[in-house]
Order: structure tokens, then C-alpha cells, then sequence
């Protein structure tokens, strides 16, 4: 990690789960994280816990242009621009794709927050470290969910969560290839897909307790186990391109 000291991250979703373990270990690591989240209470006890100067928090909905481009420009003014992003923020509604009584908007958000945000962040970010001439790296964190249909619960849907962690998986892909096509060798791409974590996806899902404990009553990965999947990443050489990491409990289905 010696390589990324005095370098700044962003983190999407950083204020809970996955990414605020994320945001935590890369803080601890020496690097500047920057979270970018709806909320910010979590990473704001963290920073007046530890002191750390190094943690910041921005409010910011990053479906919305305006939001995302003003947090990236106050990262530019403020830290010099940004070295590593995790796309880490994503959601699931239990709505199902052809059940046409409920409000397609809810599909829309899904599809806005879980791919076209990630796509967002990934060109602000790509601009800064191009235009720098910097090392860079970026981080998708997706799901098996985007190498195979899963349906996770028995009596529900999972929409389309799955569309978008397949979207996410081709989209990495592209993004290597024109990094190839620009002959950039300083920026890598990476997805992340871990199977199923213990978080609050679900019950930010209203997914019933029962449910729940369907999905969990296999082995279960933890959110630091993914959180180290980052840190790993980041210790390899800059000639070494990971480019899909698939992550499961050992002994898990899912």
C-alpha cells in the first residue's frame, strides 16, 4: 500500500455496510477517503472518534449531475483531484420486472443508483486522473448477481438488480478495452462480486424476516472480507490488471 500513501479515494455509500468498511480500512491505510453518501453521520462519529484529518464526507445523491460534479470539484480545489474510487453504493427493490401494477419509477431508481451513478462517478473519476497524467484505480463493487440469475428468495423477485450487476460486469469490461484502445497503462478497472454479505441490503429492502433467513442459511461473507478485496487489489503491482474478482463464503451457494 506503500504506493497509494498521500493519495486520495472516494468512497460511494460510504456511511454504512460495505462501504463504510471500505472507507474505514482505506483511512487506516493513510490514504485520503472521501465518502460520498445521502447520509454522513456514520463517517462523521468515525473521523471525531479517531481524529483523523484524513476523513472527509460530502453529501451527495450521486443519481443527480449537479450534486456529483459539485463534490468532485471541491475534492479537485481542496485535495488535488482523485487517485482511487470505489463504486461501492447500490440498493435492491423486491419489485418484480413484469409486475406492472407497481410504479416503474422504483425500477428506475434501482437501474439510476446500481449502474448509471456508477457510470457517473467513473468518468468524473477518470477525468481527474487522466488529465493529472496519475496512477489510478477503479473499483466496482457488483455482485455474483452479474455472473449468473440468482434468485434469492423463494417467493420474491429481485427485479432488476441482476440487469444491473450484469450491466456493471460489461461495463468494466468496456472500460478496459478503451483504456487499451487510449493506451493508458496507469489506470486499472476492476469488479469486485462478492456472493451474499451480511448487511442491510435486504432489510433496506423490506425483504420479510423469513425471507431473510432464507438468503442467510448458507455461509455468509462479511463486509470486511470484501473490504479487504480492496486493499488486496490495491497491493498489486501497477502491472498486474485484475480485471473480475469473484468472492464467496467458503461453502456458500450464492
Amino acid at each position: 500500500m506503500d504506493k497509494w500513501q498521500n493519495s486520495v479515494a472516494i468512497v460511494t455509500g460510504a456511511n454504512s455496510g460495505i462501504g463504510f468498511t471500505i472507507f474505514k480500512q482505506l483511512a487506516e491505510n493513510g490514504i485520503k477517503v472521501v465518502g460520498l453518501d445521502i447520509y454522513i453521520e456514520t463517517i462523521n462519529k468515525l473521523k471525531t472518534e479517531t481524529k483523523n484529518e484524513n476523513i472527509h464526507a460530502i453529501v451527495c445523491d450521486i443519481t443527480k449531475d449537479d450534486q456529483t460534479e459539485a463534490a468532485f470539484k471541491w475534492i479537485e480545489d481542496t485535495l488535488g483531484g482523485v487517485d482511487i474510487l470505489v463504486n461501492n453504493a447500490g440498493i435492491l427493490r423486491t419489485i418484480g420486472i413484469l409486475e406492472y401494477d407497481k410504479p416503474m419509477k422504483e425500477l428506475e431508481f434501482n437501474v439510476n443508483i446500481n449502474y448509471t451513478a456508477h457510470v457517473r462517478v467513473s468518468r468524473l473519476a477518470f477525468k481527474s486522473m487522466a488529465t493529472r497524467d496519475k496512477y489510478g484505480y477503479i473499483i466496482n463493487i457488483s455482485s455474483v448477481c452479474g455472473h449468473s440469475v440468482v434468485p434469492v428468495m423463494d417467493n420474491g423477485s429481485i427485479g432488476v438488480y441482476n440487469g444491473t450487476k450484469y450491466a456493471m460486469t460489461a461495463t468494466n469490461e468496456v472500460m478496459r478495452f478503451e483504456l487499451n484502445q487510449m493506451k493508458n497503462r496507469k489506470v486499472r478497472v476492476t469488479n469486485i462480486a462478492p456472493g451474499v454479505v451480511l448487511t442491510n441490503l435486504y432489510k433496506n429492502a423490506d425483504v420479510k424476516e423469513d425471507d431473510e433467513g432464507a438468503v442467510y442459511k448458507n455461509p455468509i461473507l462479511r463486509a470486511k472480507d470484501v473490504a479487504d478485496q480492496v486493499v488486496y487489489l490495491l497491493t498489486t503491482p501497477y502491472e498486474v490488471h485484475i480485471t473480475n474478482l469473484i468472492v464467496r463464503a467458503t461453502g456458500a451457494d450464492l
